[in-house]
């Protein structure tokens, strides 16, 4: 038994593994073809992948059509809407900025959210870590600014969609909560990743005759490949069974580790970098929004084992919102509301 929780953690690992991979590839994406295509490649061929997977495992129950729907609208918010914006932001700005940006920022702007409109409680911890992560942001914007020759107005124009990108998600990670309800997550990932998908083809198809598709090397198609199914498909999977073997509060946690494989991955295949203020205004960033969702994990603690003896179930029922969009990015949701981000970057 005790080998279990060493495997999960494994596997955890290896999906923040995908998920970091997922900022350059994507950024390598939109060096060939125009941002909407290089979206749609990623998410259409992973709507595949997870299609196929629902078909193979023939769920045991169809689900209501309001749960559908609502994963459809969840969809055209997250998949779309965010990795609209993910993508764009790429053409501008290092992916290293995006893996650093959604994941850190992502979970600070839900909880604000959240304890704003009294949804949770402003505990002395968890408003010094949203506190430390804002002034984080803040000075990684600063730092941005003042770079010069690391990337100039084009790089902050890319951060600022970034961020907005952010807050998209966490819009999306609220309404997640709310629409897709005892639905079985794969079948929820899979349904809001196709309703996002064509919507992204929506906006792609018109650029299609922009592409000199002979032209396109077979590293592209190897690097489309990966998007779709790597950190699309795959890493989701590995992620919701992280969730059953873990629980959901520690899986988010492990999120974390995203902006490392994403800044190693930029640095080895892209050569990006972070300026020295740069780098220390992200684990200021980083370091606030861990504090916050840690801290806010404890503070559900009691009250989630006075509800349910049973706390793998709980867990389980903790998986049921699914996030499909990751993460090019990922984002780290706060503990109460873990989501599974990236079927496709968090």
């Amino acid at each position: 038994m005790k080998t279990k929780p060493l495997g999960a953690y494994a596997w955890l690992l290896f999906a923040m593994v995908l998920w970091g991979s997922a900022f350059p590839s994507s950024k390598y994406a939109t060096e060939h073809v125009p941002h909407e295509v290089a979206a749609l490649f990623r998410f259409g061929g992973g709507a595949v992948v997870l299609l196929l997977i629902t078909l193979v495992r023939r769920p045991q129950q169809s689900p209501p059509f309001k749960a559908v729907l609502g994963a459809c609208v969840a969809g055209i918010v997250g998949v779309f809407g965010y990795n609209a914006l993910f993508f764009w932001g790429v053409t501008m700005a290092p992916s290293s900025d995006g893996g650093v940006i959604f994941p850190a920022l992502t979970p600070v702007i839900t909880s604000l959210v959240l304890i704003l409109s009294g949804h949770e409680s402003a505990r002395p911890a968890r408003i010094t870590g949203l506190g430390i992560g804002v002034g984080g942001a803040a000075l990684f914007f600063v730092a941005t600014t003042t770079a010069g020759g690391a990337g100039g107005s084009d790089r902050l124009m890319g951060d600022t969609i970034f961020l907005v990108g952010a807050a998209v998600w966490s819009v999306y990670t609220l309404l997640n909560r709310r629409l897709v309800v005892g639905m079985d997550p794969v079948q929820a990932v899979t349904y809001s990743t196709v309703a996002g998908s064509l919507a992204l083809a929506v906006m792609a198809v018109p650029h299609f005759g922009s592409v000199q598709w002979g032209e396109l090397s077979g590293g592209f198609w190897l690097n489309a490949v990966h998007m779709a199914i790597g950190p699309t498909a795959v890493a989701y999977l590995l992620y919701v069974r992280g969730i059953r073997d873990v629980g959901a509060s520690t899986a988010s946690v492990m999120m974390f580790a995203v902006p490392l494989f994403s800044t190693l991955f930029s640095f080895a295949f892209l050569g990006e970098y972070f300026t020295w203020a740069q780098g220390g205004a992200a684990v200021v960033m980083l370091g606030g929004a861990l504090l916050a969702v840690v801290s806010g994990d404890r503070a559900m603690k009691p009250s989630v084992q006075r509800e349910d003896p049973q706390p793998p179930d709980r867990e389980r029922g903790a998986a049921e919102p699914v996030a499909s969009g990751a993460p090019g990015g990922t984002a780290a949701p706060q503990a109460r509301d873990a989501v599974v981000p990236e079927a496709g970057t968090r």
